[in-house]
């Protein structure tokens, strides 16, 4: 039984014979679509979402070849890898074939061993092209300072965990006078609170053992972990113990004696602030129907409001229903 992980082909080939022993050679290691025609391939092509396409060159009504041309013109499959299968073999063909945007050629009768190393070495490249695309992109949406996923990867991780329907938790951390510390110790000592604020949010997720956790920074002193609900109250108290045990130690000896600092209010006022500590809010998706990211954001920031009202670090999770 295939998963969900599964290379999908889709072969393409008006041979029911051919589509059988590709099937017994392939059927193993990936999840396997065909199509007797090049209409019906074509029409399959929205539900199977291959990740290959094997395609028959001589076909009634259509050929391989517009097959090819038309699969190319649509966005979303330019980039899928398209082998032809055939038993022509002459030089013309290949090259028109290849000229469409085919990747390879693959000659009938089959070559068992030939067959399985072409389909399986372009979908490792095709994985690898996948893999450094999604580098890159993570790189341009990367913040600087901590180099965690910016707002684009924020903003895609929760629609693709309100689309799927699980029991993710989306949790927002803010630091508690930061702009007091800043002003006084300076950015570059703030920019090390951020970067620590990050490593404590990392720690606390790899501690839980929850490989699929997503940490992002929004920017500043706010982030967002996106985690399984199972492992929310887990991991946000790890981060609230580990953040008030360390944070004195960001402050000079004077203010960590008399556990907080003098500096100016944002209103140019001197004001006491007390030692920095982290107002964490949390929502579970699946406790209320949230239809996008900006409905999501707003309830982070009312349980933002809420935690924040209240002195010292604290957790606050929504727990409305309706």
């Amino acid at each position: 039984m295939q998963d969900e992980c599964t290379p999908k082909i889709l072969i393409i080939d008006d041979s029911i014979e051919h589509i059988k022993i590709l099937i017994g050679l392939l059927e193993d290691l990936y999840d396997i679509h065909f199509a007797k025609s090049g209409e019906q391939g074509l029409e399959l092509l929205s539900t199977a979402n291959p990740d290959l396409i094997l395609l028959d060159i001589v076909m009634p009504e259509m050929d391989g070849f517009e097959v090819c041309r038309r699969i190319k013109q649509h966005e979303k499959w330019q980039e899928t890898p398209l082998i032809f299968i055939s038993a022509q073999g002459e030089a013309g063909d290949e090259t028109r074939g290849l000229n469409l945007g085919a990747i390879d050629y693959i000659a009938k009768p089959f070559n068992p061993a030939i067959v399985k190393a072409r389909i399986r070495n372009h979908l490792q490249l095709r994985a690898a092209m996948r893999e450094l695309e999604r580098l890159y992109t993570l790189a341009l949406d990367a913040n600087p300072l901590t180099g965690l996923p910016g707002n684009n990867s924020i903003i895609k991780n929760i629609e693709a965990k309100l689309q799927a329907g699980d029991s993710s938790c989306v949790i927002y951390t803010d630091i508690d006078n930061f702009k007091a510390y800043n002003d006084k110790y300076g950015f570059a000592r703030g920019d090390e609170i951020i970067r620590f604020s990050a490593g404590l949010l990392k720690a606390a997720v790899a501690k839980s053992g929850c490989a699929e956790a997503f940490v992002g920074h929004v920017g500043g002193d706010d982030f967002i972990m996106i985690i399984p609900a199972e492992h929310c109250l887990l991991v946000t108290e790890d981060i609230i113990r580990n953040f008030d045990r360390d944070i004195i130690n960001f402050y000079n000896r004077q203010d960590t004696d008399r556990r907080c600092i003098q500096a100016t209010d944002r209103r140019g006022r001197q004001q006491i602030f007390p030692i920095m500590s982290i107002s964490i809010a949390g929502i579970d998706l699946s406790h209320r129907r949230y239809s996008s990211y900006l409905e999501v954001n707003d309830a982070c920031a009312e349980m933002k409001k809420v935690a924040k009202s209240t002195p010292g670090s604290t957790v606050c999770f929504d727990q409305r229903t309706t």
